[in-house]
């Protein structure tokens, strides 16, 4: 199995997390010891820390919107070199009234022994800037 296959099955994995809000069972894809670096939330270490990480990011964010995100990965920009996966993408949010947003963020994992050791999600300043822009305007500042 690749560890693209890996990415794509903790991936689908994710998404029924999110709508259960049952995050234990995505912990089978990360090392015991792994690290997480996210945009908002800084760096985080062990595979608990890093669920209670991606629920209070969602919590935070993604369930500030009334219809569920859609992810759009960019295939011809995703990279896997080895034990080294970059996926690139899109992500569209929508509120009842309001435009879209839409934000450029990268997903780069590294494996070891086919679990996530590392995961690093990276949002380029400009387009962290929109989303906080979006949020003072369309969601308060409570976003």
């Amino acid at each position: 199995m690749s560890i693209r296959d890996i990415y794509n099955d903790y991936f689908e994995a994710f998404e029924v997390a999110f709508d259960s809000d049952a995050w234990e069972p995505i912990g089978e894809f990360f090392a015991e010891d792994a690290i997480y670096d996210a945009p908002r939330g800084g760096r985080v270490e062990g595979r608990d820390a890093i669920l209670a990480q991606f629920k209070g990011s969602l919590d935070q964010f993604d369930r500030q919107f009334p219809l569920k995100r859609r992810i759009e990965v960019i295939e011809s920009e995703v990279v896997e070199e080895g034990d080294y996966l970059k996926i690139p993408g899109n992500i569209h949010y929508s509120l009842p009234g309001a435009p879209s947003l839409v934000f450029y963020m990268e997903e780069e994992a590294w494996f070891a022994d086919g679990r996530i050791q590392k995961l690093v999600d990276t949002i380029p300043s400009a387009e962290a800037q929109k989303m906080m822009n979006y949020v003072q305007e369309h969601l308060g500042a409570g976003g």
